[in-house]
């Protein structure tokens, strides 16, 4: 009997599409697409996720790997933050769920700053029983010792803890530690999800 629902935060509670986001400031795709591989798929990203590195010394960085495009670097490196906003309807869901009896807990790859934005900005996340974030304890999503260091902070079951996330490799790595779990693909089809498993 699942007892708890865990959530991770990006494009699950929280919209996280960066090419949007660029293109919304760029109208040069030449420009959109050097951006995006420069910053989004840097060495760096999952580091920031990890804690192991700063939003400063990554933003260094990325101006001294595409120097062409310093200023548009540093532009989105302090906008970014805007395009987090709330996907209504799933916070919908993890209200409801909290409403029910379940306990709610998030895990999620996150950077420090960025999650300091997100979690003030979002009521809905002082409803969460419990929060594990990949930057407060140098791990990361799918190493198995993330899904561990949940299981062991909160003294939770496995068999009765349910996973939400968007992405399949994540999804795995719960599944490896016992946890049941939810591939993430809208809030229309996790609402029906979990429906079929009585749990709304």
């Amino acid at each position: 009997m699942i007892k708890n629902v865990v959530f991770d935060i990006g494009n699950v509670l929280i919209n996280f599409k960066p090419f949007e986001f660029l293109r919304e400031r760029f109208a040069d795709e030449a420009v959109v697409q050097a951006v995006y591989s420069t910053i989004f798929e840097s060495k760096e990203w999952p580091e920031l996720d990890r804690g192991t590195i700063t939003e400063e010394q990554a933003t260094e960085n990325f101006c001294r790997y595409c120097s062409e495009y310093e200023e548009e670097i540093r532009k989105v490196m302090r906008e970014w933050h805007s395009m987090l906003t709330p996907i209504e309807a799933t916070v919908d869901i993890f209200k409801e769920l909290k409403q029910k009896g379940y306990k709610i807990y998030v895990l999620s790859n996150y950077h420090m700053k960025a999650f300091e934005s997100t979690y003030n900005n979002n009521e809905f996340f002082k409803l969460a029983d419990g929060m594990v974030v990949s930057h407060r304890i140098n791990m990361l999503k799918p190493e198995p010792e993330i899904y561990d260091f949940l299981l062991k902070e909160y003294s939770l079951n496995a068999q009765e803890t349910l996973f939400i996330d968007d992405t399949l490799a994540n999804v795995e790595g719960a599944n490896k530690a016992g946890i049941e779990t939810i591939f993430f693909k809208s809030a229309e089809a996790l609402r029906e999800k979990l429906k079929g498993l009585k749990l709304l």
